[in-house]
């Protein structure tokens, strides 16, 4: 299920960010967080994996001029039906049924009614004076008085959370009979004068479903906001915010558990806004070649000249840092004096990691205990030394705990390319936890502990093209996944798992206990393949990205419940020997592919898929009936043919493109992709 954070018109990429890093804290690995447009809104095609919709702070017009019409009939469909929807600030202002703000000012400004609704009455504001647009002036740190319905499920009955703008819902009291319920007050009266109460937080019963809005910014957390010293008071605002945090952390957990979420147990402070990456290569020569990359990408910023440590891309900042060299003939890239500055204060447009390049020896397993580095290259070395290939995928390795999606690199939108372009040809990126990876079309998941996430980057030649298309990549590794399942090691070759056409990975599902074993037909997805490309100069870059269920516990289905359903039980995987076994699989596939096209795969590919001799439907043609010949050696197309009534050929036959039609194996049935 999708947790969704609007993203367009009226916010902004720091506000959208705050909602988006606080509720991956709360929620992973249970949801995936990502944002979501005005326009996909409109058009609802989120609605039936959406857990919960977020509207941030902003400026209450701009939603206005978005998602006034389609968007917000999409919307109060989706509450009215059992949705759940939380406004912070603007958003709460916009989901009330009245809206006044700063009335009789003549710059701020804004009064009207709104379609949303969810509170009946109006929201009024700025309940403390000093609010301007783009600015801290009026930021505070406001004491909130917390109703017993959320004390019960974990919130402190008192605590204090940054504030700046957020409104009055007036006259709550008188709503009761309507669904609507108190969830906190502001301590301080406001300095509004409208003797409509002091109400900062509501819960809305709206049909089935539930909407919370609240005044202030709860999901701010204090080591997020930017430190602008200069500013007044504002760092006695940060102070008396961090002193708080514990608290505003059980204020959030139990909002999110009053609209129905599942939330993570392990709640602690949220870390610091920049996510921890390590970068390392099988050779010490590789690092060398890699650290003179990574050098030409640092850029000077202000006055800190050649001596800056950031390198950006178009959508991430990298903080640098590298191992203090073992040699003074081994030059350093420069490291900063204080590595717990906040990339925030560069730029607030851009996700922050911090990037630890290890030169000379490979990350601990202090560094990176649940993934060793050392073992994985270990493995890698060992695979390779049974093959000939020219092709190094594998290395080097960017490894991060826990990130949004491992193509941090590069994705379907080019999200950092100017450093993608840089990157050697089989430059790999693995987490074990992502938070919003992604598939085909605008599908996005979460990728939990247990699951194997990496994304590898390949540089194909344009002479490559015409002998081997790119569109076969997807198969090849697809292939090459399966293989390497089956010779993980000894006994492993009849693990039930096949390829789905045309990027999926999925296995027969365990019988239960006692049971016979299930139909082929039952089958669940355990992993997917995804290629990204971008066409420069004379080559195609390629981001391969992967995602397969290893060690995940039920009810997930995953090798490891798989493997411990044979007989006799086999040992559950290891994430580093099936990563190298895979890598060192799709390295010498490549090569061959390269030299000789997919041709040379084609009956060993066969042998893995679901689709031999399948009767499906064809949504896109009134339902006609087709049998699945194959595979188009010439394009990559999936190539149908026609049936009449007596399931016999009529001799006309279709091409299926893989990007333009979604297979939905278990009605049989071939349909455009949303």
């Amino acid at each position: 299920m999708n947790v969704l954070v609007y993203s367009g018109p009226g916010t902004t990429v720091e506000l959208v960010n705050h909602c988006l890093h606080t509720f991956r804290h709360f929620l992973s690995p249970y949801y995936a967080v990502t944002s979501v447009t005005a326009e996909t809104i409109g058009k609802g095609q989120w609605l039936s994996g959406c857990a919960l919709l977020c509207l941030p702070g902003g400026a209450d017009l701009g939603y206005c001029k978005a998602l006034n019409g389609a968007g917000n009939q999409q919307i109060k469909q989706y509450v009215r039906r059992g949705g759940r929807f939380v406004g912070f600030c603007a958003g709460a202002y916009f989901a009330s049924a009245n809206v006044e703000f700063e009335k009789g000012d003549q710059y701020l400004e804004v009064t009207g009614p709104r379609e949303l609704g969810f509170f009946p009455g109006s929201c009024k504001g700025a309940a403390f004076k000093g609010f301007k647009y783009n600015s801290e002036a009026g930021a505070r740190a406001c004491p909130l008085d917390v109703a017993e319905r959320l004390v019960d499920v974990g919130s402190p009955s008192a605590f204090a959370c940054y504030y700046n703008g957020g409104g009055v819902f007036a006259k709550a009291e008188m709503f009761a009979d309507q669904g609507i319920e108190i969830l906190a007050r502001y301590h301080d009266g406001p300095q509004i004068d409208t003797g409509d109460g002091n109400v900062a937080a509501v819960g809305c019963k709206i049909g089935t479903g539930f909407a919370v809005l609240v005044g202030t910014h709860p999901e701010f957390s204090a080591a997020a906001l930017r430190k602008r010293s200069s500013l007044g008071e504002y760092p006695q605002v940060l102070h008396r915010l961090e002193e708080n945090e514990d608290s505003r952390v059980k204020f959030v957990a139990s909002l999110l558990r009053l609209l129905g979420l599942r939330v993570n147990d392990k709640i602690t402070k949220p870390p610091q806004g920049q996510m921890q990456l390590h970068l390392s290569c099988l050779k010490i020569a590789d690092a060398q070649l890699l650290q003179a990359i990574l050098t030409s990408l640092v850029k000077p910023i202000g006055d800190a000249g050649n001596n800056s440590n950031i390198i950006f891309g178009e959508n991430d900042l990298f903080l640098l840092e590298t191992q203090p060299p073992k040699s003074s003939k081994q030059p350093s890239l420069p490291t900063p004096a204080d590595l717990t500055t906040s990339l925030d204060e560069v730029s607030s447009e851009k996700s922050a990691f911090r990037l630890k390049l290890h030169l000379e020896s490979w990350p601990t397993t202090d560094e990176t205990p649940l993934f060793s580095i050392s073992s994985y290259f270990q493995y890698l070395q060992n695979e390779r030394s049974q093959t000939a290939s020219s092709f190094n995928f594998g290395t080097p390795l960017l490894y991060g705990e826990v990130v949004t999606r491992v193509a941090t690199s590069a994705d379907e939108k080019g999200r950092n390319f100017s450093l993608l372009r840089e990157l050697p040809s089989g430059f790999t990126a693995i987490a074990t936890t992502q938070t919003a990876a992604r598939g085909r079309g605008d599908n996005v998941w979460i990728s939990p502990h247990g699951a194997l996430g990496f994304s590898v980057a390949v540089r194909h030649r344009l002479q490559h093209q015409e002998k081997a298309p790119v569109i076969f990549i997807q198969y090849l590794v697809g292939l090459a996944i399966v293989e390497s399942i089956k010779a993980y090691d000894d006994g492993y070759g009849d693990l039930p798992v096949y390829l789905k056409w045309p990027n999926d990975i999925y296995a027969r599902k365990p019988s239960a206990p006692g049971q016979p074993p299930p139909d082929k037909k039952e089958v669940v997805k355990i992993g997917g393949v995804l290629v990204t490309a971008s066409f420069d100069g004379e080559e195609f870059i390629l981001v391969i990205g992967c995602g397969i269920n290893v060690s995940n516990e039920a009810p997930t289905t995953s090798l490891k419940i798989i493997a411990e359903s044979m007989n006799p039980k086999l040992a559950t995987f290891q994430h580093e020997k099936l990563l190298a076994k895979i890598l060192a699989k799709v390295e010498s596939f490549y090569e061959v592919f390269v030299n000789s096209g997919f041709k040379t795969f084609e009956e060993n590919y066969y042998e893995h898929w679901l689709h031999s001799n399948q009767i499906v439907t064809l949504d896109e043609m009134n339902g006609v009936s087709a049998r699945i010949r194959g595979l188009s050696m010439d394009d990559g197309t999936l190539v149908v043919d026609e049936l009449d009534e007596f399931n016999n050929k009529t001799g006309k036959a279709f091409k299926l493109q893989t990007d333009g039609n979604s297979f939905d194996f278990f009605k049989g049935l071939l349909k455009k992709k949303i």
